[in-house]
């Protein structure tokens, strides 16, 4: 497994996520022959406008200044990584969920990811559960327009064919130590954390063969 690597647990992993996570973009972008549909689920890391839209707070200039010339929604100048890798996929950028202005298309998938979200508590907004409860609604809500012929949604080939991008936790790790937790404390919560995480891998597969990707 992944989190067993030894040079991935080495202090300078992230940064060797972000030279590896370009070479997975490749090799996914190799092979696919069609824009894929792409469900991502997380925090500020992968916000494209979720808490703009959910809680109306102000993400304003200089958020946006560099690529898209105003202000998106994301806590960055310009564009994220789930940006580049819709890129690199000749995907459309995702629309957040909670956004149903502004010309919100949904053809391609959709963002549940939403600024300050963590694993823990659930059932708080916008908690990874509660993320993925808004999918499940997603989807049910979306076959059945579907089947109903109504407008141009994620069909059901589309949805077992989606790529599942989950990238969330590091609020959890942050929130422990502001509450002044030891190391040893903020430890023993991670296996938490990543059982929240496993349990929305398992909650957005439901017997279909997807491929999700964990970061």
């Amino acid at each position: 497994m992944i989190s067993h690597s030894p040079l991935l647990c080495h202090p300078l992993s992230p940064f060797l996520h972000l030279l590896l996570l370009p070479l997975f973009f490749t090799s996914v972008a190799s092979q696919c022959k069609n824009p894929p549909v792409i469900f991502n689920f997380g925090d500020s890391n992968s916000d494209t406008g979720g808490l703009v839209a959910g809680l109306g707070f102000p993400v304003n200039l200089p958020n946006g200044r560099t690529f898209f010339h105003r202000s998106t929604g994301r806590l960055s100048d310009g564009r994220l990584l789930i940006d580049f890798l819709c890129q690199s996929l000749n995907a459309s950028f995702l629309s957040p969920y909670l956004d149903s202005l502004g010309g919100s298309r949904f053809t391609n998938g959709a963002n549940f990811a939403v600024v300050g979200s963590s694993t823990l508590p659930k059932y708080v907004p916008f908690s990874l559960n509660i993320q993925l409860m808004q999918f499940l609604h997603f989807k049910a809500r979306t076959l059945e327009l579907t089947t109903a012929g109504f407008g141009n949604f994620v069909t059901d080939e589309g949805l077992r064919n989606a790529l599942y991008i989950i990238d969330i936790g590091q609020n959890d790790i942050a929130d422990s130590f502001s509450k002044q937790m030891s190391y040893a404390q903020v430890t023993k919560r991670i296996p938490s954390v990543i059982l929240e995480i496993e349990k929305c891998c398992k909650g957005s597969i439901q017997s279909r063969r997807q491929k999700i990707l964990d970061t």
